[in-house]
């Protein structure tokens, strides 16, 4: 079975993941998908036997016409408020200028530029369509558990960044024995994706 599938797999038998999906189809924002923990920390916590509860819903989408963060707070309280579920809101379309970056051109165009490559990963869907799981950077980081810098912080020089990240969302306290890695993002045995079995 493929990486994909497995992943699919995985995410298709949490009630969490349904519905935040659901939450966010009934906003339908532009060119939306949910990023980051979510993905991660169930992916990880099957993985390393442990359960580590993801902090929030990290919901990106990428509207240039209305860039004001009034509107990510406006929404976010009413999916908070429908599904019970910790959204964060952030269009990348204006995320450029927090992180101090050229514009971004799109959601996939602002994923190349996360600090870890875990967190590139996507989940998005429509009504009546299977969800869909897409990675920027592939799923090694996802099935062997590593904090793996992205191109982008490690071509630009931004270890020191990348290291700040982590120690600012609290990665090494809930992820003590993953692993940073400031190198070459390494190859993904079998056993380990056969490990994600539900």
């Amino acid at each position: 079975m493929t990486k994909y599938c497995k992943v699919m797999e995985l995410l298709d038998h949490s009630h969490m993941v349904r519905e935040a999906i659901d939450a966010s189809i009934s906003v339908d924002l532009p060119n939306w998908c949910i990023v980051g923990g979510l993905i991660r920390d169930l992916a990880w916590g099957k993985i390393l036997g442990r359960e580590v509860p993801p902090r929030d819903i990290d919901l990106i989408y990428f509207d240039p016409m209305n860039t004001t963060p009034e509107k990510d707070w406006e929404i976010e309280e009413y999916l908070s408020k429908l599904s019970g579920l910790p959204f964060r809101l952030n269009n990348q379309a204006r995320m450029h200028q927090f992180n101090s970056e050229a514009r971004y051109t799109s959601v996939v165009d602002a994923m190349t530029k996360f600090p870890t490559t875990v967190s590139a990963i996507g989940i998005s869907g429509s009504k009546n369509r299977t969800p869909l799981v897409f990675s920027i950077f592939g799923y090694c980081a996802l099935f062997e558990p590593v904090f793996q810098i992205t191109p982008h912080f490690s071509n630009s020089r931004r270890q020191n960044d990348f290291s700040k990240y982590l120690r600012r969302n609290g990665l090494f306290e809930r992820w003590p024995e993953v692993p940073v890695n400031l190198g070459p993002e390494r190859s993904t045995s079998a056993n380990v994706v056969a490990s994600l079995e539900p």
